[in-house]
């Protein structure tokens, strides 16, 4: 009997058989339908039917063949492979931040996200959307993680804590002393509002995360640069994203931003 390695093999090395079995998903098909939809010869196709019928992912039934239920759970395992596989390479090292940050994604979940990447001809193109996207937005509160700060970022926050939101922000403290250093005047106009909490933490982010509303923002940094950035709407990500987020304050330290503006 092939083990589950070589029925993985069987399926993957042949375009043909997933072919057939994804048209045998939905339903029963004669030898000849399956001949006239996927293009294949009648010996190719009774070889491939009887394959499949051996290893049990498709049975004969009234109207032709179909696929059973380990099957479509072959099928669908194959199909979530794929996609994995697609996401990997399209994203590669921007899924990094996943990891720092503590969360863990099933690849339908990242491919629903909203992803804008940086470019060469558009390098800031993420730092843009997720600006753009902050000040679309009203919630009551915001909550974030920043590895580098700058005016841009401090000014679409502000635009939040104008329209009178809540804030908590958890920064690195060379971040958080960069800020004051770099961006004196523009940081100062930034804290000076009520309803801002800063949060000090002794460790650099590689990663930046933020909640506002019911939409999460993650944000994927190489250098320095902001080179991808990540929206979703679904409430579980939210869920694991507070999480993270809790879990990185709770080493942090809470900062008077009145006295870092004096």
């Amino acid at each position: 009997m092939p083990s589950p390695d070589e029925r993985v093999r069987f399926l993957a090395t042949s375009p043909n058989r997933v072919s057939l079995l994804s048209e045998l998903e939905d339903g029963p098909l004669q030898p000849a339908e399956l001949v006239d939809q996927l293009g294949l010869s009648r010996s190719a196709t009774q070889r491939n039917l009887k394959e499949l019928t051996d290893l049990g992912w498709i049975r004969r039934v009234d109207g032709g063949y179909t696929c059973t239920v380990g099957g479509r759970l072959v099928l669908a395992a194959y199909d979530e492979l794929i996609a994995t596989v697609g996401l990997v390479e399209t994203y590669g090292e921007s899924l990094e931040p996943l990891d720092e940050a503590g969360m863990t994604l099933s690849p339908a979940v990242l491919e629903s996200a909203t992803v804008v990447t940086a470019t060469e001809t558009d390098p800031h193109a993420p730092l843009r959307y997720y600006t753009e996207r902050v000040r679309e937005l009203e919630p009551s509160r915001f909550v974030g993680i920043v590895p580098v700060v700058s005016p841009l970022f401090n000014e679409a926050h502000r635009t939040l804590l104008e329209r009178g939101a809540e804030g908590e922000l958890v920064l690195d403290t060379a971040a958080l002393s960069a800020s004051k250093t770099e961006y004196d005047t523009e940081f100062d106009d930034a804290v000076s509002i009520d309803g801002l909490s800063l949060y000090a933490h002794p460790d650099s982010f590689s990663f930046g995360l933020s909640i506002i509303g019911e939409r999460v923002f993650l944000g994927a940094y190489e250098g320095g640069q902001f080179v991808a950035c990540f929206e979703w709407g679904d409430p579980d990500v939210r869920e694991q994203a507070l999480l993270a987020y809790e879990t990185h304050k709770e080493a942090a330290r809470e900062v008077d931003a009145t006295a870092l503006s004096s």
